[in-house]
């Protein structure tokens, strides 16, 4: 889940090391690892390492049981997509210090990642930087940084750096990288400036909707004389399903885990920005929870007597691969209570069986997205 400081952008980064000045030729990688003079016969005029994030989180490039993971940056753009503001503040400088002044034309960043067997392993050690065959190479392992007596947490866990490179001739964007990870395991990463920050959408875990068509059931009624059932916030054609596009490429993509579920089940729903760019949104609670009808798609829930909060007119802002999560339990409590008017909001009737819609109608403009599943 993300929220608007999830984000740190490029400039962000420098205006807070804007007191450290600006990459030292020679500088080492802070690790005790080689030098950062590139050298005359190198390509490479210097470079610098600074520590970033360490995750326990699982990434996606993990799943193919990688050892790391290399991202080129060639731009602030890219760099603003790419680094967070959830870093601690102690290396949060040391990155605002290492890109401060960069020059995109002359340098590039590099955000290595690999990953370690136990919480000991939180950094990345990184060098070797040389220009061959048109291609910028270099070395990156992850280090164990306890001493002989400190115990070591049973976790894998995910150490990555900043390694900036200033180039003494044409900037490279083509990189091959020896990444070693805490198991001694060695691979040549290669890596581009133009490899997608996001997955495509085809490849996204979940569904859009069943294949089936739905059967409509009869139009929902409630018994409860103060109930008011709560309003779509879309028009019925502006309903698009699975992708989200602005000028024809997909921004957005809502996947449903499954798409037949019971009455008490968990839906997971997630909402992904699938660009290589920053997108906003509204805030989570911006959807509607629709069953189909003879009437067409009715809401579920509704208000019972008390009046809801307005939802925050807020944006939010999400890196690629990121967005929303929801989990609803499909029971009358469990379809309100995640909701920022949860103490409004109720189920009535009683949850039916049918076809179910989500529908996030948070995008930029009047559309919805949606992803639809049955309900036995």
């Amino acid at each position: 889940m993300t929220d608007r400081r999830t984000v740190l952008s490029a400039a962000g980064l420098a205006a807070l090391g804007s007191l450290a000045g600006c990459l030292d030729r020679g500088r080492g990688n802070g690790n005790g690892g080689p030098p950062g003079d590139g050298g005359d016969d190198t390509g490479v005029a210097g470079y610098g390492v600074a520590q970033y994030l360490v995750s326990s989180s699982l990434p996606r490039w993990r799943q193919a049981d990688d050892p790391g993971r290399v991202v080129v940056i060639d731009s602030e753009e890219r760099a603003g997509a790419v680094f967070r503001d959830d870093v601690p503040e102690e290396r949060r400088d040391e990155v605002a210090e290492l890109i401060d002044g960069i020059d995109y034309d002359e340098s590039v960043l590099l955000l290595i990642e690999t990953v370690g067997p136990n919480t000991c392993y939180n950094e990345v050690d990184a060098g070797n930087f040389r220009v061959e065959d048109g291609r910028l190479r270099g070395d990156a392992e992850a280090v164990d940084t306890s001493d002989d007596d400190e115990a070591c947490g049973e976790a894998v866990t995910f150490p990555s750096a900043v390694a900036r490179v200033d180039f003494a001739d044409e900037r490279v964007t083509d990189v091959e990288l020896s990444v070693t990870d805490g198991w001694d395991e060695t691979s040549v990463i290669e890596a581009t400036a133009t490899d997608p920050l996001s997955p495509d959408p085809a490849d996204l875990e979940g569904y859009v909707r069943p294949e089936a068509e739905p059967e409509p059931i009869a139009p929902l009624e409630c018994d409860d004389e103060g109930f008011e059932r709560h309003e779509p916030w879309f028009d019925e054609d502006d309903v698009v399903y699975g992708e989200f596009e602005e000028d024809g490429e997909p921004t957005l993509a809502l996947r449903v885990a499954e798409t037949e579920y019971e009455r008490g089940d968990t839906v997971e729903i997630r909402l992904t920005n699938v660009t290589d760019r920053l997108v906003d949104t509204g805030n989570r609670h911006r959807y509607n929870l629709q069953v189909y009808t003879d009437d067409g798609w009715q809401e579920l829930r509704g208000w019972d007597g008390v009046d809801p909060q307005p939802l925050p007119d807020d944006a939010i802002r999400h890196r690629p691969n990121e967005g929303f999560e929801w989990s609803l339990a499909l029971t009358e409590a469990g379809l309100v209570e995640d909701h920022l008017n949860a103490d409004a909001l109720t189920v009535c009737p009683d949850l039916p069986s049918g076809r179910y819609r989500f529908a996030y109608h948070g995008v930029i403009g009047d559309a919805a997205v949606a992803v639809a599943f049955d309900v036995a």
